[in-house]
């Protein structure tokens, strides 16, 4: 099953917990299913990965799995929804309050005239005083708290450990599940970054993807470094939005992605990208320029979070930006693709891998063992679907989710091996068809080369 050449990474929760939603996003060209670890219960992980396993053994495709680390997020610990209005005088209290939290650490920051910032900013208060562990503030833009809702001071960060008690617990789950993906919450260094792939590694799971969603003021101050520790990143433009003037935040976005791209790690953008349709059936015109114009940066994925998750029409939001995205990529292809620089000679050779199949018209396919070579050659971002054989199906999902890679397969002894088989089967589907011309390329471990071959399909 083809996808598009931008992945879509969307998030399971209760509106897309059915089996058959599932099988409908699949098919709709979802390639990366998140799970929130924020929200629900190993138990509950369990049985929407359950139904992810049931999906993609109907439909016989494989995509990626991700689990995202809840981090040193504050939220509120309210038992009910809570209504504020514009104007009211509230408490924010340490486990009291209208809202209460369970930090300490929160109240060790805060000060007089401070903005805390609820849910994404939807909602706001202006601190009018401290004493202790409880705060007085005054409500500037009302709504209704819901239950766990992430907390924030504005351009402040509150102090804690970086990886937390009930992360280390989300990895040591996610180390015996199928997960290809972490997702690391409000990365704030290299330290960070390099700490969950040390624990990966640790709990026996070396080749699974560490992206660190850069959310927090700390996090955009050392991007260079947290894009260099780590497998691939993610512009969290939620967060991002409660720390930063919201004029600031196109700006820190292309900011963020060109480091990335530079530094040839994949790059995902999240949140709000068609939120209006959390409750209604239709996108907004702004949304759907949104949606293009990420495209036009070349990330190699868009998230979908509350859209999937909790709103009401899950399904018609995954094919709204399905059918956004495939029209930007047209335009895209018409007026071609950035390319940096490769870092080294195998980025050299990824690129002109792809620079040949594209001068010829040709079928790139490779074989990878690990997955690397496929994050290379995507990273120069190629206008036409490239084929990754790959070993073993945790391997499979790592490739699913890169710019333009499409993953097959195919158990073999040796990357020649791996690569004959390739072929032989994208041959068999009609994928490549007689007379096509065909790109290969394969490591031998013996010779210690890389083989490169321009062919003509047989009859």
């Amino acid at each position: 099953m083809k996808r598009a050449l931008v992945k879509t990474i969307a998030t399971l929760g209760p509106m897309s917990s059915s089996l058959e939603t599932v099988k409908r996003m699949l098919e709709m060209g979802v390639d990366v299913f998140r799970i929130n670890a924020s929200h629900g219960s190993p138990s509950s992980w369990d049985e929407m990965l359950r139904t992810v396993a049931s999906a993609e053994e109907t439909l016989g495709i494989r995509v990626g799995l991700a689990i995202d680390l809840e981090g040193p997020r504050v939220r509120t610990a309210n038992k009910e929804p809570v209504k504020l209005e514009k104007g009211q005088l509230v408490t924010v209290g340490f486990k009291e309050g209208e809202i209460p939290i369970e930090v300490k650490e929160f109240f060790e920051v805060i000060e007089e005239a401070d903005l805390i910032l609820i849910d994404d900013g939807n909602i706001v208060l202006q601190v009018e005083s401290v004493e202790g562990l409880s705060v007085k503030a005054r409500v500037v833009e009302g709504g209704v708290v819901g239950i766990r809702k992430g907390v924030a001071i504005k351009r402040k960060e509150i102090p804690g450990p970086r990886i937390t008690a009930k992360d280390k617990n989300t990895l040591a789950y996610a180390a015996n599940r199928p997960f290809s993906h972490v997702y690391v919450s409000y990365a704030s260094s290299y330290e960070h970054v390099e700490t969950v792939k040390t624990i990966m590694r640790r709990l026996g799971r070396p080749e699974v993807r560490v992206y660190a969603k850069i959310e927090s003021p700390q996090g955009v101050n050392n991007v260079k470094e947290i894009v260099e520790a780590s497998d691939g990143v993610i512009v969290a433009r939620g967060d991002l939005g409660m720390h930063f003037n919201l004029e600031e935040l196109p700006i820190i976005q292309e900011r963020i992605v060109e480091e990335a791209r530079r530094k040839a790690k994949p790059v995902v953008l999240a949140t709000e990208f068609l939120s209006s349709m959390v409750e209604k059936p239709h996108p907004t015109r702004s949304e759907i320029t949104d949606i293009y114009q990420a495209v036009g940066l070349q990330v190699d994925a868009l998230m979908l979070t509350s859209e999937t998750a909790i709103g009401k029409y899950p399904l018609k939001t995954v094919l709204w930006l399905s059918k956004t995205v495939n029209r930007a990529v047209e335009v895209l292809r018409s007026r071609g693709v950035k390319r940096y620089p490769p870092q080294t000679g195998l980025y050299k050779l990824a690129l002109g891998l792809v620079e040949l199949a594209e001068s010829l018209g040709a079928t790139l396919v490779v074989y990878s063992m690990t997955g690397r070579l496929a994050e290379r050659i995507s990273s120069f971002r190629p206008l036409r679907t490239f084929y990754v054989g790959v070993p073993k199906e945790s391997v499979e999902r790592v490739v699913r989710s890169l710019w333009g890679a499409e993953p097959i397969l195919v158990a073999a002894n040796d990357y020649e091996e791996g690569l004959k088989r390739t072929v032989e089967r994208l041959e068999r589907e009609g994928i490549i068809g007689s007379g096509d011309t065909i790109v290969e390329a394969a490591w031998s471990s013996e010779r210690g080369v890389y083989t490169i071959r321009v062919k003509i399909a047989s009859e």
